[in-house]
């Protein structure tokens, strides 16, 4: 439980005296500010170490706007660069987002089949799915969202969430009204840190903290971001409830709301735990390493477009004449004095011969971005023994994609589950989420990242799978044998001479 003075009983005595910790609603401040340890706002070390990670990940999601504002961070100054030559070449500067491409391409396949909803799930939450967060979002479209947001970087959750009407209405009551359990998104960053204990032989979420921002009005026509902290937690005796706090400039905690759950036995919510994951609420971000190469796309394209720049824009040398201290003026009515009778004046222009070199390394880095991005589609390296996992060992059923699919299968029913609790439902019911991903779409830049991806160390089975689902390969064709063919090729390749 969290360790600051909040009461999980009556808070009607507390909140007003020097250490009471948060005020009640409608206390008065006062005291000492709190430690760090004591406010809310703190974020653990696990979700500290996390955070340049989704900086990074969220700039590069938003584009080349947001890349360029971050300036040095993503382009460096060239050491003796001005100023003014260095805002020029970051305005000239674009970046290309292939980590957003890559991302919402993966979420794709894993939703070129919509999510099922099993004849399980009970027919009232079948109707809330048609708008899942209350707000009219479809529950396909929000769990697409939520995946893309956990590939982006590294993992999401689902709270499942219920309105607070003050336990004066009946059940029947309130849905009549049309209150109802709404599903919410959380983001990495919004998670600032949790607690578990070992319950009845597993590890049970005890406390959990998200921070919680929006837009409120200020004055007749302002807004100011509001910030604060909704803490979730279950009590050793089984009670699972919620404060709103508030930290004020003067590091004081303020209690905005509280309530209690009385049909949940657990924190009603879910991890979407993709690829990434380290454990809970902790993860790398799947595609972290593309992303540093879309970073390296860019500066690499800077340098690019500076070189393009420069080879057209020629510059006027002289030769053998002093520095004027007034302006030279060019032109088909104006000459130039060279006092020197060995001097001369010219156009001098960049002769473009690295222009290729650098071409071919942007084309490199777009090639490893392309191999890293279905890399996610090859299968994980893990021991099998049994026939039937060395047969799992050739599908892509076990690739990273497919871990981040049933991650999300997982997460949607467990979120169904506490759906169905305040429904006073015994169970929520299962759905299905597609990983199979058998409408891969394999034009040439994919089919030449299919081969260095090969080339590379991977597997060549589930590579085979994907062709024979795309229609390169004929679906009446052994891929096993095929498989043997392909890698006695390559031997027979490596024993063969180089040509000369």
């Amino acid at each position: 439980m969290i360790e600051t003075a909040i009461p999980t009983t009556d808070p009607t005595d507390w909140g007003n005296k020097p250490g009471d910790g948060p005020l009640r609603v409608g206390g008065q401040e006062g005291g000492v500010p709190l430690a760090d340890s004591q406010l809310p706002s703190t974020r653990s070390p696990a979700s500290d170490a996390q955070q340049s990670g989704v900086v990074l990940c969220r700039d590069l999601w938003r584009g080349t706007e947001v890349v360029r504002a971050a300036q040095q961070a993503y382009l460096p100054k060239a050491p003796g660069e001005k100023p003014g030559n260095y805002r020029s070449r970051l305005a000239r500067s674009v970046f290309h987002n292939f980590f957003r491409r890559t991302v919402e391409g993966l979420t794709g396949l894993v939703f070129a089949r919509d999510p099922v909803l099993s004849e399980d799930v009970p027919a009232q939450i079948v109707t809330h799915w048609e708008n899942i967060d209350y707000e009219g979002t479809h529950g396909d479209v929000f769990c697409r969202d939520t995946l893309a947001d956990g590939i982006t970087v590294g993992h999401a959750a689902i709270l499942v969430d219920y309105p607070k009407t003050g336990g004066n209405l009946r059940r029947d009551q309130e849905q009549a009204m049309g209150v109802r359990p709404y599903w919410l998104m959380v983001r990495k960053e919004d998670i600032m840190s949790w607690r578990t204990e070992a319950v009845n032989g597993g590890r049970m979420l005890t406390q959990v903290v998200l921070r919680e921002r929006r837009w409120v009005p200020k004055g007749a026509f302002g807004e100011v971001l509001q910030e604060r902290y909704r803490v979730f937690y279950r009590s050793p005796e089984g009670v699972v409830g919620f404060w709103l706090l508030e930290v004020t400039d003067q590091r004081k905690v303020i209690m905005v709301d509280e309530g209690t759950y009385p049909t949940q036995v657990e924190i009603p919510i879910a991890e979407v735990a993709t690829s990434g994951s380290t454990g809970l609420f902790e993860s790398d971000p799947p595609l972290w390493d593309l992303a540093f190469l879309n970073v390296a796309h860019y500066q690499q394209w800077s340098d690019y477009a500076t070189s393009i720049h420069m080879t057209c824009v020629p510059i006027w040398v002289t030769i053998g004449m002093q520095q004027s201290e007034t302006e030279v003026i060019l032109g088909p009515n104006s000459g130039v004095n060279i006092p020197d009778p060995q001097g001369d004046a010219k156009y001098v222009s960049h002769d473009g011969a690295s222009l290729g070199s650098c071409k071919a390394a942007l084309d490199d880095l777009k090639s490893d971005m392309a191999t890293l991005g279905l890399a996610m589609l090859a299968p994980q390296k893990r021991i099998a023994e049994t026939a039937e996992a060395k047969r799992l060992d050739k599908s892509t059923t076990d690739s990273s994609l497919a871990v981040a699919a049933r991650a999300l299968q997982d997460a949607i029913e467990k979120a169904l589950g506490f759906h169905a609790r305040y429904l006073g439902l015994p169970d929520g019911g299962s759905v299905e989420i597609n990983r199979e991903f058998e409408r891969l779409l394999l034009d040439a830049p994919v089919m030449q990242a299919f081969a260095q991806l090969v080339e590379a160390g991977f597997p060549t089975y589930p590579v085979l799978e994907a062709l024979q689902r795309g229609g390169r390969i004929p679906a009446d064709m052994d891929l096993d044998v095929l498989n043997v063919m392909w890698m006695m090729g390559r031997e027979l390749d490596k024993q063969l001479p180089a040509e000369t």
